[in-house]
C-alpha cells in the first residue's frame, strides 16, 4: 500500500526529472537550469513534499545537534547560560540537547564517552569534578569545548572569567564602603568547589594584602554545595556565636540569597549593619531585597564564543568564521574523505571573557 506522504520519487515523476535532480534542487546546489529548478519547486509545492532533513544530515555525517552538559539547570547561573547557548546555536542552524551531570565525575565521564553514539556533532561541557588527568585518560577525538575553571591547559577551547581579578575588585569596593573585616561564605576545599572557590579566595587575599590588611581580616564559613538553603543554615548558626563582620563575601548568588534570609531572621540590616556581595548576576541578585552587588560574567560572550568555537571544530576550521558552502553529493563524499585524514584544528586554550562589578543596594550605605 502506497504511503499517503509524498516522497522524492513522486516529486521526480511529476516534474519529469530524476530523483538525483530533485535532491540537487532540495539541497540548493548550483548548475541547475532555472526551468528545471522551477519544475521541481512547483512539484514540491503541489504535492506538499517535505524533505527528510535528519536523513540528509546523517548521510552527510552531521546531525546539526550539539550537546550541552552542565551541573544543574535549577541553579540560576547554569539555567540562564543554557538559554543563551541554545539561542546562539539556533542562530547558527544547530539545535541543543541539554544534559545535567549533577556535577559528579561519574556523570561527566559518561557524557563524554557516550555523546558520539547519541548522534551529536559536538559537546560543550562545564565540568565540576572531572579534572585534566581524567579528561586526558579518555583520549577523546571528538569536537569539545570546556566552560568554567575546573580544567585548564587542555589544548582545546576553554572559556572562563578572571576570578582572581574579579574577587579583588569586589574586596576593593567593599573596603571603599568602609569594610575592614570580612566573612567568606562558601566552600573552597571540596572537589566540586575547589577550582572557582580557590581562585576567588586568592583574589580576596590579594586585595587584602594590597589594602594593608592581614590574614586576620577575614574568616570563612564552609557551605557545600553552594545552595541558598546551605547558606541560610550555615550563616544562621555562625551568627549565634560570632561577632558580625563588616562585609560578607558570598561565592554565588544562591549563597547571597541564603545569607540575606539568615541575616533577616537574625534582625541584621543590610547594608546598614553589614555589607553583602554575591557572584554571577542572575535573577536572584537583581530581585533580592535589597538587590545584591555582584560580579557579572559576560555570559552572552561565553555563549557566543563557546558555540562558535565548537562549530569551528565540527566544520574543520581553526576560527569561528562562516559556514561551509553546500556541495553536491559527489563533492560531499570527497570532502568527507578529505576530512577524515585531517586532524581537527587545535584551538587556542583558556580564553578569558570579560566581567563587570555590578553595584547595587546591598553594599551601598547612604
Amino acid at each position: 500500500m502506497k504511503s499517503s506522504r509524498p516522497n522524492m520519487r513522486d516529486v521526480a515523476q511529476l516534474a519529469g526529472v530524476s530523483q538525483r535532480t530533485v535532491s540537487n534542487v532540495v539541497n540548493n546546489f548550483p548548475h541547475i537550469s532555472p526551468a528545471t529548478r522551477k519544475a521541481v519547486e512547483d512539484a514540491i509545492r503541489q504535492l506538499g513534499y517535505r524533505p527528510n532533513i535528519a536523513a540528509q544530515r546523517l548521510r552527510q555525517g552531521q546531525t546539526h545537534t550539539l550537546a550541552l552538559a552542565i551541573p544543574n539547570l535549577a541553579w540560576p547561573y547554569f539555567g540562564e547560560l543554557a538559554h543563551l547557548i541554545q539561542e546562539e546555536a539556533r542562530r547558527s542552524g544547530y539545535s541543543i540537547m541539554v544534559v545535567e551531570t549533577a556535577g559528579t565525575r561519574e556523570h561527566e565521564v559518561s557524557v563524554l564517552r557516550d555523546f558520539r553514539t547519541n548522534l551529536i556533532d559536538g559537546l560543550i561541557l562545564s565540568p565540576i569534578e572531572l579534572d585534566l588527568e581524567g579528561l586526558n585518560q579518555l583520549e577523546l577525538d571528538a569536537p569539545l569545548v570546556l566552560l568554567g575553571e575546573r580544567i585548564q591547559d587542555a589544548g582545546i577551547p576553554h572559556f572562563s572569567m578572571d576570578n582572581v581579578s574579579a574577587a579583588s575588585e569586589m574586596v576593593h569596593h567593599l573596603y571603599q564602603q568602609g569594610a575592614r573585616s570580612f566573612l567568606i561564605l562558601g566552600s573552597t576545599h571540596t572537589r566540586a568547589t575547589s577550582s572557582a572557590g580557590a581562585l576567588r579566595q586568592r583574589g580576596i587575599e590579594k586585595a587584602l594584602s594590597e589594602l594593608g590588611l592581614d590574614s586576620w581580616a577575614w574568616r570563612s564559613v564552609e557551605v557545600s554545595p553552594w545552595t541558598a538553603e546551605g547558606a541560610e543554615s550555615a550563616l544562621g548558626q555562625w551568627l549565634e556565636s560570632n561577632t558580625l563582620p563588616d562585609a560578607i563575601f558570598t561565592m554565588n548568588d544562591l549563597l547571597g540569597a541564603g545569607a540575606l534570609r539568615a541575616l533577616s531572621h537574625a534582625q541584621v540590616r543590610v547594608p546598614q549593619d553589614v555589607l553583602v556581595s554575591s557572584w554571577d548576576d542572575t535573577v536572584l541578585s537583581r530581585f533580592s531585597t535589597p538587590a545584591l552587588t555582584t560580579i557579572s560574567p559576560d555570559t552572552h560572550a561565553i555563549a557566543h564564543e563557546a558555540v562558535a568555537g565548537l562549530i569551528a571544530l565540527i566544520e574543520g576550521r581553526g576560527d569561528a568564521g562562516g559556514k561551509q558552502a553546500p556541495t553536491s553529493s559527489e563533492e560531499q563524499s570527497n570532502e568527507e574523505s578529505k576530512a577524515s585524514s585531517v586532524d581537527l584544528p587545535q584551538a587556542v586554550a583558556d580564553v578569558t571573557v570579560s566581567h563587570a562589578l555590578t553595584i547595587r543596594q546591598s553594599t551601598v550605605r547612604a
